[in-house]
């Protein structure tokens, strides 16, 4: 019988897998209904892709998440219940997928389409070939810059990325597709977001429409070029921002239209960001990156410095984010920030998943007490496996990054790497675990944690403490109003 239903699920799955190979598989556009969602690739040869389908996700409001060819376990693993909640009937991936992950999509109850091709400007020029309800005389240019696809999105505009394959920066001339376009559609006003190169410059000059630029010397004064052209021609009217960094960008964009707010793409941070929100009545900040203390285990260093928020802070803005309260690093945080803004752009809630402690049990710090097990899920639904080596070495395989190795060297003095080039150096100094970060040899941050006399630990971050407390199978993270924001679990094997 098990043999059987082998067989039975074998042949559904080639089945399925011919029907997505099938021509009518393939469309043109993005299908407008409320019940679709879109996955634009944006990675190696298709890398800011995202920026130019964000355009149409923004201005038809559709929920937009971006991808590789397969879909990270983080978001793979929220997906079907997201599909669910919200009665989600067709998914249009966007570029190139794996195709037992097209076949994943299809087995959740969804219908699935792709608009594919073999460049980035071949699908964007498709696009807008096939899309009745665009702007019909205007066209918008950038190497990759995230607000252009903001523009687009106001303006109902197509949106041609220059960027060369696998890259952010412009390749040095405009690909045939845009030319072609260019040529057989009667555009009035080009749009130049960012910097392009002069040779590009000069070919869009060559037509007889209006070339406007909207650059910058940072990416806040692109971000206030941008944001000025919607304001002045009525596209914004909210005391709301967005305020980010680049890569997140391009998936905010739905949510950022539907509120009409500004958006701030700012990995230089300047104090004209400040000025620029304070002289538009902002009240309101919305942050899409986490800070450097919100990580369990931060690798790169990508987040927005709590000094930054601070200065927010001081300047009267309220700050929201739109990442959760702790996760494990940059990684993480990430996909956090996806499923939260789409979350946010359909109005559903994920369920709560802290939980209150009772007990409190003797233990090392969290990360090295976990070692002592084999299984452990946090949260934000994150599980890990630690296999032991050996009294002294360990394996932490956590289900959306990449494996751990841990060492023990004593009681007091434990290493970790992510194998990328990222150590942690965990020393007990006095009763003290102090853990010092690097990258290639030199330090970049460093944390406390100190023991308290109920057996509860403080982890002491750059900017804010936390109180770790375990009761024999969960350690609970409690923030400095007493309430728990994060959990992690051990699962029975």
């Amino acid at each position: 019988m098990k043999k059987l239903y082998k067989i039975i699920l074998a042949l559904l799955f080639f089945t399925v897998l011919i029907c997505l190979s099938m021509n009518y598989f393939y469309i043109d556009t993005i299908d407008s209904s409320e019940n679709t969602l879109v996955i634009s690739q944006c990675t190696a040869n298709m890398r800011a892709l995202e920026t130019g389908v964000s355009s149409y996700a923004g201005y038809k409001q559709v929920p937009f998440i971006l991808s590789d060819k397969k879909i990270p376990a983080q978001l793979a693993n929220w997906l079907p219940g997201y599909i669910s909640r919200n009665n989600i009937t067709k998914i249009i991936v966007i570029g190139s997928m794996d195709a037992d992950e097209l076949v994943k999509l299809r087995l959740m109850g969804v219908e699935v389409k792709q608009i594919h091709g073999n460049s980035i400007s071949e699908i964007l020029t498709k696009m807008a070939d096939n899309t009745e309800d665009k702007n019909n005389d205007t066209v918008i240019f950038t190497a990759s810059d995230p607000l252009a696809g903001l523009l687009g999105a106001y303006m109902k505009a197509p949106v041609f990325v220059t960027a060369a394959n696998s890259s952010y920066a412009s390749s040095e001339k405009l690909d045939e597709n845009y030319l072609n376009y260019l040529k057989s559609h009667d555009i009035k006003n080009i749009i130049v977001v960012g910097s392009l190169p002069d040779n590009i410059m000069n070919q869009l000059n060559q037509y007889d429409a209006t070339v406007e630029i909207l650059s910058g010397q940072t990416t806040s004064q692109v971000s206030i070029a941008v944001n000025d052209k919607l304001k002045n021609e009525g596209y914004i009217n909210s005391t709301e921002a967005y305020y980010g960094f680049y890569g997140e960008i391009p998936a905010a964009i739905p949510l950022v239209v539907k509120n009409h707010a500004y958006l701030m793409e700012d990995s230089s941070f300047d104090n004209s960001t400040i000025d620029y929100l304070k002289n538009n009545s902002v009240d309101t900040v919305h942050v899409t990156r986490n800070t450097e203390s919100d990580y369990i285990q931060m690798e790169e260093t990508d987040y927005i410095s709590s000094d930054i928020i601070k200065n927010f802070e001081d300047n009267g803005f309220k700050i929201t984010f739109l990442t959760n309260n702790r996760t494990l690093d940059e990684a993480t945080g990430l996909y956090d920030l996806k499923i939260n803004m789409l979350e946010s752009m359909t109005n559903s809630t994920s369920a709560d998943k802290s939980n209150n402690t009772i007990g409190n049990q003797k233990s090392k710090p969290p990360l090295l007490s976990m070692l002592d097990k084999k299984h452990w899920v946090d949260s934000n639904n994150i599980s890990v496996e630690i296999e032991n080596k050996t009294d002294s070495n360990y394996t932490v395989k956590w289900s959306t990054i990449h494996p751990y190795t841990w060492v023990k060297y004593n009681d007091s003095y434990y290493y970790a790497t992510s194998n990328t080039g990222y150590e942690y150096y965990w020393v007990n100094n006095n009763g003290l675990w102090m853990v010092d970060y690097k990258y290639q040899n030199k330090s970049y941050y460093n944390i406390t944690w100190i023991e308290n006399d109920d057996n509860s630990w403080t982890e002491i971050q750059k900017d804010k403490n936390y109180t770790w407390c375990y009761d024999g199978n969960n350690w609970y993270c409690y923030d400095e109003n007493q309430s728990v924001i994060y959990n992690i679990s051990s699962i029975q094997s």
